[in-house]
């Protein structure tokens, strides 16, 4: 006697919650990757700068003091055009090491961040062996850097594990740096601030007596150091037109810096984290936690 056996199929229901599982199942995975991608990246990025803040350990300790703030660079190419014209290869110029914008052509809606690591390192070459200190790093986030090309000399610069500079911050060009003579004088929501000409002896930043060089020598003087707030991204989204992307970020070309002071008149170096934007504390990796003011 034969028995007969029925095979029921798959309901359109049952399909769909495996699809649905599956799916979860995908992105649970997939967010754990990046987690702990991003975590590796962190680790990484950590021990840079522990290497950098071991260097500066080591500068401090054999100099006495910190690395200068006007770095002299010697040129090793020569510029026909642009920030740097008229120098040409041998010519020794000095550019301040501060985390910050250096304006193109007197242009406030064009700046360039200045590339403080490579200034850093270059202050401190004639002192200490840099190059073995360097070999504590792995190479690949050992690069020659000069963007823009025709602004900056190219300089050997370390970066963080997300492909961005890390950031050196002196305390001569610590906090908020902008024109103004007193708070009520900042910046408005969503402005940048005016830039300021750290040349001028009479903005405080160096007397004449304490300048290593004549006050027209010094290379790309106009320069801020400011930091966008959640109150300018609030500003930035309750003006934004009809049809316009909801990204706050883009109205803010100007993201100089994360506004932070050194502590105890020492030098701290910080990465701007996964982000890539500086002025997003919460997610910078520092060797040093700096103190915050508000720039409005």
């Amino acid at each position: 006697m034969r028995t007969n056996t029925t095979r029921s199929a798959f309901t359109l229901v049952e399909i769909l919650v495996v699809v649905a599982l599956v799916a979860v199942l995908a992105g649970i995975s997939i967010s754990i990757g990046a987690s702990m991608a991003d975590s590796g990246r962190t680790r990484a990025t950590e021990g840079i700068l522990q290497a950098l803040d071991q260097t500066l350990d080591r500068y401090v300790n054999q100099t006495g003091s910190v690395p200068p703030a006007l770095v002299p660079i010697t040129l090793s190419q020569t510029f026909n055009e642009n920030g740097l014209s008229g120098f040409s290869a041998g010519d020794t110029i000095y550019l301040p090491a501060i985390d910050g914008s250096a304006l193109l052509d007197n242009n406030e809606e064009e700046t360039y961040q200045v590339n403080t690591i490579g200034l850093f390192l270059a202050s401190i070459a004639d002192a200490i062996d840099v190059d073995a200190d360097l070999s504590q790093i792995d190479s690949k986030f050992v690069k020659r850097y000069n963007n823009p090309d025709d602004r900056q000399p190219e300089l050997l610069t370390i970066f963080d594990a997300w492909g961005n500079p890390i950031r050196y911050v002196h305390p001569k060009f610590d906090g908020i740096i902008e024109d103004s003579t007193s708070q009520a004088d900042r910046r408005m929501l969503g402005e940048p601030g005016d830039p300021i000409d750290i040349s001028d002896v009479n903005t405080g930043f160096f007397t004449i007596a304490t300048l290593p060089v004549s006050i027209t020598d010094i290379t790309i003087p106009i320069v801020r150091r400011n930091k966008i707030t959640n109150a300018d991204k609030e500003e930035a989204r309750s003006n934004a037109m009809p049809g316009d992307e909801p990204n706050p970020f883009k109205q803010f070309v100007w993201i100089d810096s994360d506004g932070g002071t050194c502590p105890g008149q020492r030098p701290y170096f910080y990465s701007a984290g996964p982000d890539g934007d500086p002025s997003t504390t919460e997610d910078n990796i520092y060797t040093t936690q700096p103190i915050f003011t508000d720039p409005l």
